[in-house]
C-alpha cells in the first residue's frame, strides 16, 4: 500500500507533487497547532492574570491585617488604661476641672500622634460632669439610637462597622469600654484614614474595591463608588460605570480576636483587552503562516520544476553513452530521470577522481623519496660522531704527549657540544640535564678565568630534580651573563651563586654575583632590552632570549627580573612553573660545586 502510493505518486509532476503534500501536511498542520497555541496561550495567560490579581488580593490583604490590627491594639490598650476609666468614672464639680483634667491624659493624643491610620479617635460617655472636649463627646440620645452604640452595649469585643455619616473615613472600629466603679457607660471609636488606606494600597494598576460583611463599599479606587452597594455578576466579571469586564480575585480578611469580614476585590481590567489582543495576534500569525507558506510553495514549485526540467535535459544529452540503465529505477517523473543521468556522471566522476588520486600519491612518493636523499647529504656533511671521534683523538694524542691540560679542556668542550647536540630540538629537560650541562660549562670557564670564577648552589630538595621540567639551556645563559659582564673585568675573587626554590606552583632560580655591577641608568636600559628583545643588537641577547622565551612558554608574569648595584654585584631572577612532579622531602639541602680540579685526576679523565 505505501509502496502503491508512493509510485502512483511518481506519475505526477513534481509542481502536482508539492501541491499534493503541501494540502495535508503543511496546510491542516498550521492550523490545527495554531488552534492549539491560541487556546493554550488563552488559557495560560488566563490564569496567570488570575494568579497576579490574587498576589495583589494578597499584598492587600497584608496591608489591611496590619492596619487593622494597629487600630485593635490602640483600642485594647485604652480599654485597659486605668487613668482613663478614672476619667471616664470621675465626676466633676465644674467644666474646667474636667477640662483640664482630658488635657492631662496624654494617651489618646499619643496615639493619634503616631498612629497614621487613625483619623478621628472620639470617645462617647454618659458621664454628664465630662464636656465635649477635644476626644470626649456626649453620649447624647441620638447617639445611643444608634446601632453601632447599642451594638457596643451588648457585645464587650471590638468590632468594626461602615459609617455613612462621611463620604470617606467610612470603616470605623467600636468598643465599650469597661466602667466597673461607675454606672456611667462610655464607647471608644476609631475612624480609619481613608487617605492613609489609599497612599498604602495604590501602588499597582489593578482596580481595587474593600467591604466589610455585606454593607456597602468603604474604600474604591474610584472615590464616587464609596458608600455604594457591590455588583458582582456570576462570571465573576467586574462591573464599573463604564461596564468594563475584569478578571478579579475575591479574598476575605477576618481576625480570630474581630468577628467582622472584609472582602477584598482586587480586579485586573486590561486582562481581557490582552486576552483578545493575543487571541488576534496568534489568529493573525497562523493566516500569516498559511499564507506565505502557501506563496512559497507556489513560487518554489515553479521555479523548481523549471529549472528541472532544464538541468534534466543538460545531463541528458551529457549520458547518452548508456540507456539500458534507464530501466534500474522506477518511476516517470522529472526526479526520476534526473537519477539516472546523474548517477551515470557521478560514475564517471569517480572513476576520474581515482585515476587523479592515484597520480598524485605517485607524485608524493617521488617528493618523499626526494627528501630523505637531501636529508641523507645533508646529514653526512654535517656527521656529529666523526666530530666526536675527531675531538677524542685530539685528546688521546695530547695525553700520549702529557699534556693533561689541553686533554681535560679537549673532554669538556666534547661534553659541551655533546650535550647541546642532545638538548637541540628538544621541547623540555629535567632540571638535572641542565644542572649537568651547566657543571661542565662552569668548568670550561673555571680553565679559562681561574680563581677569579667560583660557582656554588643550592636546590630546595621539594623538588625532584629528575622530574622537575623546564625548558632546555635557562641557567646557563644567566650564570655565562654573570662571567661575562660581571666577573671578567675584576681582579679579586668573583663568586656566582645559584639557588633553585619552590613557591608553589613555581619555581624560583636566582643567579647572583659580586661583580662589577650595573648602574641604576643602565639597569633601566637593560631592563627595557630584555623586555623588547632586538635582532639586531648584539648584547644581552641571551637574557633577552631566555626571557622571551619564559614569557612565550610559561604565559605572562613568567621571565627574568634583575637588580644590580654598581660595585656590590648583580642579582637575576628567573620565575618559571613547575611542570614536573615534587618530591615528599622538606629538607634543603647545599650543594657546591668544586671547579679547581688537580692535573691528575683531569688525565686520568
Amino acid at each position: 500500500m505505501k509502496f502503491s502510493f508512493f509510485r502512483k505518486l511518481s506519475q505526477f509532476s513534481i509542481r502536482q507533487q508539492l501541491f499534493i503534500i503541501y494540502i495535508p501536511l503543511v496546510f491542516l498542520s498550521t492550523v490545527i497547532i495554531g488552534l492549539y497555541l491560541v487556546v493554550d496561550s488563552t488559557n495560560q495567560l488566563t490564569a496567570n492574570y488570575q494568579y497576579l490579581a490574587e498576589l495583589n488580593a494578597q499584598r492587600v490583604k497584608s496591608v489591611l491585617f496590619d492596619t487593622t490590627n494597629t487600630l485593635y491594639n490602640t483600642v485594647f490598650s485604652l480599654s485597659n488604661d486605668t487613668e482613663l476609666r478614672e476619667l471616664l468614672s470621675s465626676q466633676f464639680e465644674t467644666d474646667l476641672e474636667a477640662m483640664e483634667s482630658i488635657d492631662d491624659y496624654p494617651a489618646v493624643e499619643e496615639a493619634r500622634k503616631y498612629q497614621t491610620s487613625i483619623s478621628e479617635l472620639t470617645i462617647y460617655t454618659t458621664n454628664e460632669s465630662l464636656p465635649n472636649h477635644r476626644f470626649i463627646q456626649a453620649a447624647n440620645n441620638s447617639v445611643q439610637e444608634t446601632a453601632w452604640y447599642q451594638r457596643a452595649m451588648t457585645q464587650s469585643s471590638a468590632f468594626f462597622v461602615t459609617d455613612n455619616e462621611q463620604e470617606t473615613n467610612r470603616l470605623v472600629l467600636v468598643k465599650s469600654l469597661p466602667l466597673p466603679l461607675s454606672d456611667e457607660k462610655a464607647v471608644l471609636v476609631i475612624r480609619l484614614d481613608y487617605n492613609y488606606l489609599r497612599n498604602r494600597l495604590r501602588n499597582s494598576s489593578y482596580y481595587l474595591e474593600l467591604q466589610l460583611n455585606d454593607d456597602v463599599i468603604f474604600y474604591s479606587d474610584q472615590l464616587q463608588r464609596v458608600g455604594q452597594p457591590l455588583s458582582l455578576d456570576s462570571n465573576k466579571l467586574f462591573q464599573t460605570q463604564h461596564e468594563q469586564r475584569a478578571i478579579i480575585s475575591d479574598n476575605t480578611l477576618s481576625s480570630s480576636t474581630i468577628d467582622d469580614v472584609i472582602h477584598i476585590y482586587s480586579a485586573d481590567f486590561e486582562a481581557h483587552d490582552n486576552l483578545r489582543e493575543n487571541l488576534l495576534r496568534w489568529a493573525a500569525i497562523v493566516g500569516a503562516v498559511v499564507l506565505i507558506t502557501f506563496l512559497i510553495v507556489l513560487l518554489f514549485a515553479r521555479f523548481f520544476t523549471n529549472r528541472i526540467q532544464q538541468l534534466q535535459q543538460a545531463v541528458k544529452h551529457a549520458s547518452i553513452e548508456d540507456y539500458d540503465f534507464f530501466q534500474n529505477i522506477n518511476g516517470d517523473d522529472e526526479i526520476s530521470q534526473i537519477s539516472r543521468d546523474f548517477h551515470i556522471i557521478i560514475q564517471r566522476i569517480k572513476r576520474k577522481e581515482e585515476e587523479i588520486f592515484q597520480a598524485r600519491i605517485s607524485e608524493q612518493e617521488l617528493l618523499t623519496q626526494q627528501q630523505q636523499m637531501e636529508f641523507s647529504i645533508l646529514a653526512g656533511q654535517i656527521n656529529p660522531h666523526f666530530l666526536f671521534n675527531t675531538l677524542e683523538t685530539i685528546r688521546m694524542t695530547a695525553l700520549i704527549s702529557g699534556n693533561t691540560d689541553v686533554a681535560y679542556a679537549i673532554r669538556l668542550l666534547a661534553t659541551s657540544m655533546r650535550n647541546t647536540l642532545k638538548t637541540h630540538g628538544t621541547e623540555l629537560v629535567s632540571l638535572e640535564e641542565e644542572l649537568d650541562a651547566l657543571h661542565v660549562y662552569v668548568k670550561i670557564q673555571r680553565l679559562r678565568f681561574g680563581d677569579r670564577v667560583n660557582f656554588s648552589y643550592a636546590v630546595d630538595n621539594t623538588l625532584d630534580q629528575k622530574r622537575a621540567i623546564l625548558l632546555p639551556l635557562l641557567i646557563q645563559p644567566l650564570v655565562e651573563n654573570s662571567i661575562t659582564h660581571g666577573l671578567e673585568s675584576i681582579t679579586y675573587p668573583g663568586y656566582i651563586r645559584l639557588n633553585v626554590e619552590v613557591n608553589e606552583e613555581d619555581i624560583i632560580i636566582t643567579v647572583q654575583d659580586n661583580g662589577v655591577g650595573i648602574s641604576e641608568e643602565a639597569l633601566c636600559q637593560l631592563q627595557e632590552k630584555i623586555n623588547t628583545p632586538s635582532t639586531t643588537s648584539q648584547k644581552n641577547i641571551g637574557l633577552a632570549n631566555v626571557n622571551q622565551r619564559a614569557s612565550l612558554f610559561y604565559g605572562e608574569g613568567y621571565g627574568l627580573t634583575i637588580d644590580s648595584t654598581e660595585g656590590q654585584g648583580t642579582t637575576v631572577v628567573l620565575t618559571i612553573r613547575d611542570l614536573g612532579l615534587k618530591a615528599k622531602t622538606k629538607q634543603v639541602s647545599v650543594k657546591k660545586l668544586e671547579t679547581r680540579v688537580d692535573l691528575p685526576d683531569q688525565a686520568s679523565q
